[in-house]
């Protein structure tokens, strides 16, 4: 006969890892919670803080951010790379300690925030062709802070990719979705869905600089290096007709605010070649990085897949 009773270790070990769960869900509730009741210039020096006291001691984090310096700046020395990768940390920090304003803060102050748009009207004459809009943020500044602070306008819609601290994904979802934003998941039925909204008129976040999946992407360059660089973005572009505009959140000095800029983006993103649109898009991931190089998230290992009888960087 067979025993179709549940082991009771299993039983044990679902119950603790719920537990577990239930418990770091909690506490970065808190965390939040309490960095957002503080003024962002106290948020952002207990941000800074943190950054530098990470940074005194040996870390993965601290040597991907070295690795990756070493490949997009190698004329730098040594020790104007350590520098960087001292200041990449602090804003680092800043950018952990921050996510409890934007997550948590009435959306009258959110808009309060951006101080400045740079360059307003190529979103303003890209919303006026009626054929959707294409926002691409990457991970430069406090790129969370885009999408929150254009949804106070009008709903946008978000790619999203499942966090691995499974705990963080509710609370990810709440918070980007709380001004009437709509995220989708990296799927099938996700893509399509993202597809839609775009083709009736909506506006759509993408995060340029993320690694694709296997067989949706190409090498393309990258500060000089080969990155594997996503098709998906140029292939929308190209199928829609829809244009794209690249946006960064610049974070001031001194807990100043921030200044959103808005990019153009190459004559080439849509380019039917895709190795050419990869090329494309790079290039203004490149001038998005250049605003504010230390605030990019260079701790990314960006380039972890490597083309074929390549060495591993990391």
């Amino acid at each position: 006969m067979y025993n179709d009773r549940i082991p009771e270790n299993t039983v044990i070990s679902k119950n603790k890892r719920f537990l577990l769960s239930s418990v770091k869900t909690n506490l970065t509730r808190f965390g939040l919670r309490t960095f957002s009741l503080m003024p962002l210039r106290v948020n952002h020096a207990i941000g800074s803080a943190f950054g530098r006291l990470v940074n005194l001691v040996p870390n993965r984090q601290s040597r991907f951010i070295d690795r990756n310096l070493s490949l997009c700046y190698p004329s730098l020395n040594p020790a104007e790379r350590a520098s960087m990768v001292r200041s990449n940390m602090i804003e680092t920090g800043k950018n952990l300690t921050e996510l409890g304003v934007f997550w948590h803060w009435p959306k009258a102050r959110i808009k309060n925030l951006v101080i400045e748009e740079s360059n307003r009207q190529l979103l303003d004459v890209a919303l006026a062709k009626n054929r959707g809009v294409i926002i691409a943020a990457p991970h430069s500044g406090a790129w969370e802070l885009i999408g929150m602070r254009l949804t106070c306008d009008t709903p946008m819609h978000f790619l999203y990719r499942p966090n691995k601290k499974s705990h963080l994904n509710q609370l990810i979802l709440s918070a980007r979705e709380r001004f009437g934003g709509k995220c989708y998941p990296i799927t099938a039925r996700g893509l399509s869905s993202l597809v839609r909204a775009l083709k009736k008129g909506g506006i759509i976040g993408i995060l340029p600089d993320q690694e694709p999946g296997d067989d949706h992407g190409v090498f393309a360059p990258f500060f000089g290096v080969p990155a594997y660089t996503m098709t998906f973005l140029s292939g929308l572009a190209r199928k829609t007709g829809s244009p794209v505009v690249f946006a960064v959140m610049e974070r001031l000095p001194a807990a100043g605010g921030y200044r959103l800029h808005y990019l153009p983006a190459d004559d080439d993103i849509a380019n039917t070649d895709p190795e050419i649109a990869g090329a494309a898009l790079n290039r203004c991931v490149e001038q998005c990085v250049e605003i504010a190089p230390t605030q990019y998230m260079w701790n990314y290992r960006r380039f972890r897949k490597r083309p074929e009888n390549s060495e591993p960087v990391y």
